[in-house]
């Protein structure tokens, strides 16, 4: 069965309908858990991963004990030159998908699940947007917080997944539709719609596999 990747903006409603497709499908959604496994890989904590990632959108280069502690488990992979092997985290982060994709039945939500992926042949990848107006409005909704807080939220969240994949993957754009089978528009389909046709996107992908 397939594997459906999601990435989705702030404010486009991507966790309800990830939760949606998984519900109807009878897959299993795959986000915090992939982050914990990426995590268990590496032999670090959550907190170490985050950091690492969090290191992406800033270009910091300082690292945590805990980081370190994972090129002291894998020596062949540090060098010793620089503060940080970016490829071993990248490689964790791939191999881990793999593993997970392999499994099938499967949303990952975010963590560029779309590039890791590209090439994996049962994989369905989603992006999900919204005007930004759109999103603003949500997020003012939600989180009960000023207009000014939602634009800044939300800038700062494009911003962080922006140079995280370029990051990962050279010159790589997390909202080129090039890396997308299917993007959708959440300020003009309502996530039930817009988790349904998620879904018979990826019967047919499978019924195609199959014949």
């Amino acid at each position: 069965m397939a594997v459906i990747t999601i990435s989705r903006e702030l404010g486009s409603e991507g966790d309800r309908i990830a939760d949606l497709v998984c519900q109807e499908l009878g897959y299993r959604r795959v986000d915090k858990a992939l982050l914990s496994e990426i995590a268990r890989q590496a032999g670090v904590d959550v907190e170490a991963v985050l950091a690492m990632e969090r290191s992406f959108a800033t270009r910091a280069r300082l690292v945590s004990s805990d980081m370190l502690s994972l090129y002291s488990k894998q020596p062949t992979a540090f060098d010793s030159k620089r503060a940080v092997d970016d490829q071993t985290y990248i490689r964790i982060v791939r191999q881990t998908m793999e593993q997970v994709a392999a499994e099938g039945n499967v949303v990952i939500v975010g963590r560029g699940g779309q590039m890791a992926l590209r090439d994996w042949p049962t994989a369905l990848h989603v992006h999900l947007y919204a005007p930004i107006e759109v999103r603003v409005r949500r997020l003012m909704q939600r989180y009960n917080i000023a207009e000014a807080e939602a634009r800044r939220r939300i800038a700062a969240s494009d911003e962080e997944k922006r140079q995280a994949i370029r990051h990962m993957y050279p010159n790589a754009e997390w909202k080129d539709p090039r890396y997308y089978h299917l993007t959708i528009n959440t300020g003009a389909v309502n996530p039930e719609v817009a988790a349904q046709i998620i879904i018979l996107v990826a019967r047919e992908k499978d019924s195609q596999r199959e014949a």
